[in-house]
């Protein structure tokens, strides 16, 4: 749970890191809040709450290419 080499299997400074760890987890509260509201009334925001979720997916992986390849290793 401690990784103290974090920014260097992510490849990145402390302030991207900081930057697009604040930038996906506001994108995840958002999920949190249009995904509880679409539970109670399924009409409103339809597959919002899924296409933000992608974006956090896609994004971390573009942006963090080693998070992929640390996930396929704890498969094994």
């Amino acid at each position: 749970m401690l990784e103290w080499d974090h920014l260097k299997k992510a490849e990145a400074n402390w302030f991207k890191h900081w930057y697009l760890a604040m930038y996906y987890s506001g994108i995840a509260l958002l999920v949190a809040i249009f995904g509880i509201i679409h539970a109670f009334i399924p009409p409103l925001f339809g597959f919002l709450p899924y296409r933000l979720a992608k974006k956090i997916t896609d994004g971390a992986e573009q942006n963090f290419p080693a998070c992929v390849v640390d996930l396929e290793e704890h498969k094994k």
